[in-house]
C-alpha cells in the first residue's frame, strides 16, 4: 500500500504529458467542484463540525466508519495536520491509472509541510466526495 501511495505521489507530483492531457480533461467547474469538496471538508474540520466534514465523504467511508463522530475521532489521531493547519495549497486534479486525485500541500502549525492525497469520487448525483487520503510528511519546513 505505501509504494502505491509513493506511485501516486510520484505520478501526480512529477506528471508526464500523457498525465497533463488526462488533467486538462477537467474543466474550470470540474475543478473547483473537487477542489471545493476537500475545502469544505477542511473548513468543517477546522470548526470541528463533524457531521459536515463526513458527509462529503463518499458512502463506502460512511458505512466503514459509522459516525461523524468516529470519523472526527480518526482525523484527529491520525491525520492533525489536515485537522489543523495554517496553510493549505492546492494542485490540479488529477487522473492516475483511472481514478481522479486532488494533491494538497499542508503546512502545519509547527510549519512542517505535508503532502495530502485525496482520492476523489462522483456520487450518483454529480456530486465529487472524498473516498480517503493518504498523508505524506516532507522533509519541508515553511518559513
Amino acid at each position: 500500500m505505501k509504494r502505491l501511495t509513493l506511485m501516486v505521489l510520484m505520478f501526480v507530483m512529477v506528471g508526464g504529458a500523457a498525465m497533463l492531457a488526462k488533467a486538462a480533461e477537467f474543466g474550470q467547474n470540474e475543478v473547483a467542484a473537487i477542489q471545493g469538496a476537500v475545502q469544505l471538508q477542511i473548513e468543517a474540520l477546522a470548526n470541528d463540525d463533524a457531521a459536515g466534514a463526513f458527509a462529503l465523504t463518499t458512502e463506502n467511508t460512511r458505512s466503514r466508519l459509522g459516525s461523524p463522530d468516529n470519523f472526527l475521532k480518526m482525523i484527529k489521531e491520525q491525520y492533525d495536520p489536515v485537522y489543523r493547519h495554517r496553510l493549505a495549497l492546492y494542485q490540479s486534479p488529477q487522473i492516475v491509472f483511472g481514478k481522479v486525485y486532488q494533491v494538497v500541500r499542508l503546512t502545519d502549525l509547527e510549519s512542517h509541510v505535508w503532502v495530502a492525497i485525496y482520492l476523489m469520487h462522483k456520487d450518483e448525483e454529480g456530486a465529487w466526495k472524498i473516498d480517503g487520503c493518504r498523508l505524506i510528511q516532507t522533509k519541508t519546513i515553511a518559513v
